[in-house]
């Protein structure tokens, strides 16, 4: 947390002006006095007003946070030298080789905050700064997995016109398919109005819902839930209806690794999730800033931060046929130690084929799910309580389907803030 003292230094070397900075403080403060008294009040709560002081809050947070990230580095780490870093399936021996690291790390797509788009429909915002890092995260972990699915994890930086076509629909623009505004949109299905915070759950569950409506692209997204993965309904989802083909997928678990902070004996699985030739990364965070990890060095995550925030390119003034996309790629990345590490964060995993997906049961099943350092739990088969996978919700259920689910509790089967998952901001 951003104190005084930083906001004081920031002034006299950053030329921010010391009655901002401390106008600043004082609104952080008084805000934060204002949600203690809001939640100590009887009856119904004026939830709207809490999303607006939350988003404020939040807001001079990073403000704060992008004036003096010059001079206060806790929490960051620089990587070390004679080490390997691994980044999703591939080891590099740095210093040795610095060239392909970055090559591999410029070669991801790289979103960020952006300000003066065109509002998100019904609101006023036109940045979102301070709200959205895990939207822009989702969206890098989701552009990824569309690079992998139409080229392969050995594909770097370049121009051609499939990768154009996908950097289009993820530019801000509310007719883009991935765009912040359709991601901040499909939230609030889940009960997250704009401008509020997602947590690794919510943004990946925007993500299935909107890649249902890009069904040519041939390509599943599956979100596990309640730390329970069932192989057989996976499988289901991912076969073809009509020809029985597997349609390639994408994965998405989410975790609670511990209560307030990440309990160490998941450190190792965590790692050994990078090492695997199917991982597409993951999104979490530290408290008040989610992150796209890649990778690890040691015992510390490698991110992309989206916290840069930059200027939106506006569909209507660029050739969208040959995107001037150098804003969309860095050679920077970041290392959080792993006690700073959320404990709420989602794996992503993509398998191409049957065979690939058959060989991510293996190596989860021996060495991510068990054990006391267990990350979630599978099964081959779905339990008898469970309702069987439909590709037609509405439709009506067989004659001899067992009604045990019947008497179970649903309300909480569409996840949003009960899980622990939505818990990246205020602390």
């Amino acid at each position: 947390m951003v104190t005084a003292r930083d906001i004081y230094k920031a002034a006299t070397e950053n030329a921010l002006p010391i009655s901002i900075g401390l106008l600043a403080c004082d609104t952080v403060y008084l805000l934060r006095k204002y949600q203690v008294h809001l939640s100590k009040m009887n009856g119904e709560s004026n939830t709207s007003l809490e999303a607006t002081l939350t988003t404020l809050n939040n807001t001079i947070n990073n403000t704060i946070n992008d004036y003096t990230s010059g001079f206060t580095e806790e929490g960051k780490s620089s990587l070390q030298e004679n080490e390997i870093v691994q980044v999703l399936g591939k080891s590099y021996f740095l210093p040795e080789d610095k060239d392909l690291f970055e090559e591999d790390v410029e070669s991801f797509l790289w979103f960020s905050y952006r300000r003066n788009f065109r509002a998100i429909g019904g609101t006023q915002f036109t940045s979102d700064r301070g709200w959205g890092c895990m939207l822009r995260c989702i969206q890098m972990l989701y552009s990824h997995t569309l690079i992998r699915h139409n080229f392969s994890r050995d594909w770097r930086w370049k121009y051609c016109p499939v990768y154009n076509a996908i950097l289009r629909d993820f530019l801000d623009d509310p007719n883009g398919l991935y765009s912040i505004q359709q991601i901040a949109k499909a939230g609030c299905s889940a009960g997250k109005d704009v401008g509020t915070w997602f947590g690794p759950n919510t943004a990946a569950q925007s993500i299935r819902v909107l890649s249902e409506f890009h069904k040519d692209l041939n390509l599943n997204v599956q979100v596990v839930m309640d730390n329970f993965m069932c192989i057989e309904d996976i499988v289901f989802f991912s076969t073809s209806e009509e020809e029985g083909d597997w349609i390639p997928l994408l994965l998405i678990i989410p975790l609670r690794l511990g209560l307030s902070e990440c309990n160490n004996i998941y450190m190792e699985p965590i790692k050994m999730c990078f090492e695997l030739p199917q991982s597409i990364g993951a999104v979490g965070g530290r408290p008040n800033s989610a992150f796209y990890f890649i990778g690890y060095q040691g015992d510390k995550l490698l991110y992309l931060d989206p916290h840069v925030t930059q200027e939106s390119l506006s569909p209507d003034s660029i050739n969208l046929d040959n995107i001037p996309d150098k804003t969309y790629h860095t050679r920077k990345v970041d290392l959080l130690p792993w006690e700073q590490l959320d404990p709420s964060i989602a794996l992503g995993f993509y398998c191409q084929t049957r065979d690939s997906f058959d060989e991510l049961c293996g190596e989860l099943q021996e060495d991510i799910t068990s054990g006391a350092s267990s990350l979630f739990e599978m099964a081959e088969k779905r339990p008898s309580y469970m309702t069987p996978p439909s590709r037609h919700p509405n439709e009506k259920r067989p004659e001899n389907y067992s009604a045990e689910y019947e008497d179970l509790n649903t309300e909480d089967a569409v996840d949003t803030d009960s899980d622990g998952f939505e818990i990246i901001s205020n602390s």
